[in-house]
C-alpha cells in the first residue's frame, strides 16, 4: 500500500512542448491511472516531452514499463523525450537498479531538460539512450 498517493498533471510551456509531471507513489494501486495520462501523452503531437520525476517518490515496474512505452513512441514517432530525476531524487535509483537509465535522457530539472531538448533536438542531433529498450516487459 502507498503512504504517498500518486499524482500526474500535464501543462505545455510553450507551443510543441508537453511536460507530464509525476508526484507521490506510482504503485500497483493508481498505475490504471498512470497509463490513462501516458496515453493522453501518445496522442500529443509536441516535438517534445518531459516527464517531470522530481516529486516522485515510488515507482512500480508497472510504471517502468509505461515509461518504456513512451520512450518507444517518441522514437518511433522521431519525438524527443526527456526524463526529469536529479541524483537524488528517488526516482532515479529504479531507473539505475534496472539499468533503464541508459535507455533514457536524464536531465537533473526542469529547465535542464527544456533546455537539452531544444538544443538536441534543435542541432539534428538524435535524443536516444544508449539502444533498443529490452524487449522483455519487467
Amino acid at each position: 500500500m502507498s503512504t504517498s498517493e500518486g499524482s500526474f498533471s500535464l501543462i505545455s510551456p510553450k507551443p510543441g512542448v508537453l511536460v507530464f509531471s509525476v508526484a507521490g507513489d506510482v504503485d500497483i494501486d493508481n498505475s490504471d491511472l498512470a497509463e490513462e495520462w501516458a496515453e493522453r501523452v501518445r496522442l500529443n503531437d509536441g516535438e517534445l516531452t518531459v516527464v517531470d520525476l522530481s516529486e516522485s517518490t515510488f515507482m512500480s515496474s508497472d510504471f517502468l514499463n509505461i515509461l518504456l512505452g513512451l520512450r518507444q513512441d517518441h522514437e518511433d514517432r522521431g519525438r524527443v523525450l526527456v526524463l526529469v530525476a536529479s541524483r537524488h531524487a528517488a526516482a532515479r535509483s529504479p531507473l539505475e537498479t534496472t539499468g533503464l537509465s541508459r535507455f533514457f535522457t536524464i536531465a537533473p530539472d526542469l529547465a535542464s531538460a527544456l533546455s537539452l531538448g531544444r538544443h538536441r533536438h534543435g542541432s539534428g542531433e538524435e535524443l536516444k539512450g544508449a539502444g533498443p529498450p529490452p524487449s522483455a516487459a519487467l
